[in-house]
């Protein structure tokens, strides 16, 4: 029997704490009869309720999933990833009212299954997700910083379409675990394949209480100081017990 599991940790920047200002990111895992999944999110810096927008874009990404999930059951024909987005759109949107979505702008990474087979994607915004595969190899979705620094970040507004999302599915069989990043980690690392493979063997195989703890106490400990960002790690794991 498999069952999947996870983890993580968010904590406040040295440049946030320094002002008293509230984490700016945030991530939501849920487990259900119907399916699993992880999210992270970032708010963007310059807005001034960024930390609601990140908090509501995991909220909204629980939702859109079940309703795929349910689009999926109900729909004889194959459900359009955009049909995913467009979800996670109007879930945020809603989450977000009253407020302007102009100030709550967040990133938004997921990860998540629900039966068919496949661990599904995605990605808008900064930050990394990675897959490490049964065979040792990892797969993952980063920013193409190939043209240099911008400080625009794609992130969730009422305008985003859904081409601007990057995605991706692999068959739950080949997957062991999935590790969403935002980018206060994601932009210290320099050997992503690395740094994915060493951190799932070393915190999957411990209580989940025991890998939330380790996690934010590397996140804590984060060694570059002068990277001041906010920074959280989700992981979504399989486990395979024996049947009783």
């Amino acid at each position: 029997m498999t069952l999947w599991k996870s983890f993580g940790a968010s904590v406040r920047g040295p440049g946030h704490i320094a002002e008293g200002l509230p984490n700016q990111d945030a991530w939501m895992s849920f487990h259900h009869a119907w399916g699993d999944g992880v999210v992270v999110s970032d708010g963007v810096g310059s807005k001034p309720f960024s930390n609601f927008g990140s908090d509501a874009a995991c909220l909204a990404v629980g939702c859109a999933a079940l309703a795929y999930r349910i689009k999926a059951d109900t729909s004889h024909v194959e459900i359009n990833r955009d049909f995913l987005f467009e979800g996670i759109q109007h879930h945020w949107l809603s989450n977000i009212s009253p407020l302007e979505p102009r100030d709550c702008s967040a990133t938004c990474l997921f990860a998540f299954r629900f039966g068919d087979g496949l661990i599904h994607l995605g990605m808008l915004g900064d930050g990394l997700i990675a897959a490490l595969k049964s065979d040792s190899s990892v797969v993952s979705l980063s920013e193409d910083k190939g043209h240099g620094f911008s400080n625009i970040t794609t992130a969730l507004s009422p305008n985003v379409s859904p081409n601007e999302w990057r995605h991706f599915s692999l068959p739950e069989e080949e997957c062991i675990a999935v590790l969403l990043c935002t980018d206060g980690v994601a932009d210290d690392l320099d050997d992503v394949d690395g740094f994915v493979s060493g951190f799932i063997e070393a915190h999957c195989s411990i209580a989940e209480i025991s890998a939330n703890r380790r996690t934010r106490a590397m996140l804590e400990k984060w060694p570059t100081p002068k990277h001041s960002d906010d920074k959280t790690i989700a992981c979504l794991f399989r486990e395979d017990v024996p049947d009783a």
